[in-house]
């Protein structure tokens, strides 16, 4: 069985795939974890700084005194001695409680001064403590937007005091003016923490995937060795040509006896395949014989079916008044498209084009049985509408397989090209003048055969000038399907036939449509059968 059969190199075997796949995903899962944890531990701290902050800050209003800010209007609306006990009062608050900075700001003609503030034990001791009515010239943005709108904000910026997480609390007074309360932390100090919270996660993450990975390698080489095995196995038997080996098909079963996971029931599976795997390739054996019968039959039924159509062109080299050639390519094997033609005098041409319902074996009985109705009917019929009512009698009658079959059929007078015609529910024909218009024949009432044996069916007349062609066809060609579902269409037919008057045989124009039809769907599969008849009249 292996006779020919290159066996690819496993360069990179299950456990190793399982085992990269494993640390990847512990990596990812370490990672995400330390991810989460270091971003619950770090909203928990910043909630808890603006919480500090906050407090601060509602602290802070209640430790101005009360209509200190209705009295600011301008650089010597406090005196320097007020101004100095409030600051340190906010000082030794600010001390107390961690916080780096305490204040109030107001704003005068667009531009931010601070109205109180306190101090670090530094700035005291060097004396730079900020004095009242100090313009703030690098105030940040949210500042300015929490004068604007009255809402409280947190911020994190740097300036020339240092780098801060701060609060702004709007406060209006009873004199309608806005004056806004702040705090500041260090972000140093919230940075430190942050990043102790950091080492935290990241050391948990590696622990996590230590001990995942430990867990891991023993799963994997629990779940691969056996499957080793199982494939030492296959090969083996593969090798024997499928023939079984009792100490194998033991080790097999206790792998299957041993394990209650998916590798016992592959263990399992693999013991049951071998022993129906004979049985099997008997019966394909015997289906395989069978096969290339049923596609000899078939393929003898295709000629006889073609056989039945005529295939002789030039149809009537003996004439020069009529150019005849038709094309038939069904589906399958076999199909239900039909076309036929005969001489029923010396000056009449009698021609059908039909396409019966389904595809396959019925459909192409079907169709022998209407050609065969319809030349055998042309002889005797007085007019096309009493043809189509004589065949569409015949074919209802007993039709167990319910099936029918949409047909245009008509009588050419090679005298004056003047035809007779009926159809029955069919694909109307295109008329190719010899100057290049190109028209479609008005359809007669009429519906398809096979149906109701009391069906009417009328025809019309049309006449052909010498030169003029009548092309037919059935919806194997209108219905022609690209891989992207899209028709070919009657109205691609119409714009090929309009560059085909000056073709000089029916043969041109039949052969130049089909290839047209094949360019535009491309590599799709054919889905339905293909007839093109085209009858030239030359006069």
């Amino acid at each position: 069985m292996n006779d020919g059969v290159r066996r690819r190199p496993r360069r990179f075997g299950l456990r190793p795939q399982l085992l990269l796949l494993l640390f990847a995903l512990n990596i990812v899962a370490a990672i995400a974890y330390s991810t989460m944890l270091y971003s619950i531990d770090r909203r928990e701290i910043v909630a808890g700084i603006d919480y500090k902050l906050e407090t601060a800050v509602n602290a802070t209003h209640e430790l101005i005194p009360v209509g200190y800010h209705r009295r600011v209007h301008g650089p010597g609306s406090i005196s320097p001695a007020e101004f100095d006990r409030v600051q340190d009062k906010l000082s030794r608050f600010a001390t107390a409680s961690d916080i780096i900075y305490v204040y109030s700001y107001m704003r005068f003609n667009g531009r931010i001064h601070t109205v109180a503030t306190s101090a670090t034990a530094s700035e005291i001791k060097a004396g730079k403590q900020t004095r009242f009515f100090t313009r703030y010239d690098t105030a940040p943005a949210k500042l300015y937007q929490s004068f604007a709108d009255g809402q409280i904000r947190f911020d994190e910026y740097e300036d020339s005091f240092g780098s801060f997480r701060s609060i702004y609390m709007p406060v209006r007074s009873p004199d309608g003016r806005i004056h806004v309360l702040g705090a500041d932390i260090d972000l140093a100090s919230l940075d430190e923490r942050l990043m102790e919270a950091l080492l935290t996660s990241i050391l948990v993450g590696v622990g996590m995937f230590v001990l995942s990975m430990l867990v891991g390698t023993l799963l994997v080489n629990r779940i691969v060795g056996p499957l080793v095995r199982l494939t030492s196995y296959t090969r083996s038997i593969e090798e024997r040509s499928f023939q079984s080996n009792e100490q194998e098909l033991a080790a097999m079963q206790k792998i299957s006896g041993s394990r209650g996971d998916e590798v016992g029931s592959l263990a399992e599976a693999m013991s049951g395949m071998i022993s129906r795997l004979q049985r099997y390739l008997i019966e394909m054996q015997v289906a395989t014989a069978a096969r290339e019968r049923v596609e000899g039959e078939l393929s003898a039924a295709r000629d006889i079916q073609i056989g039945m159509v005529p295939r002789q062109f030039p149809a009537f080299p003996e004439r020069q008044d009529i150019d005849i050639h038709a094309l038939l390519e069904p589906a399958k094997e076999v199909g239900g498209d039909l076309y036929n033609y005969a001489m029923i005098d010396e000056h009449r041409l009698f021609f059908v084009i039909g396409d019966v319902s389904g595809k396959g074996v019925p459909a192409a009985l079907f169709m022998a049985m209407t050609s065969t109705l319809f030349k055998a009917a042309s002889m005797t019929a007085k007019d096309t509408a009493a043809l189509m009512a004589r065949v569409n009698a015949e074919l209802s009658r007993d039709n167990v397989a319910n099936l029918f079959v949409t047909a245009f059929c008509g009588i050419i007078d090679l005298r004056d090209g003047s035809i007779e015609y009926s159809d029955a529910g069919h694909e109307a024909p295109f008329l190719l003048r010899a100057d290049g218009r190109v028209s479609r024949l008005p359809k007669p009432e009429g519906m398809a055969l096979g149906i109701f044996d009391d069906a009417d069916f009328a025809s019309a007349t049309v006449r052909l000038a010498p030169g003029d062609a009548l092309i037919m066809f059935t919806d194997g060609v209108s219905e022609a399907t690209t891989a992207n579902e899209e028709l070919f269409a009657v109205e691609r037919i119409e714009a090929a036939l309009a560059g085909l008057a000056k073709t000089p045989s029916a043969k041109g124009i039949a052969t130049d449509l089909a290839e047209r039809v094949n360019i535009f769907v491309g590599d799709a599969p054919q889905f339905d059968d293909i007839a093109i008849l085209v009858v030239r009249y030359r006069g």
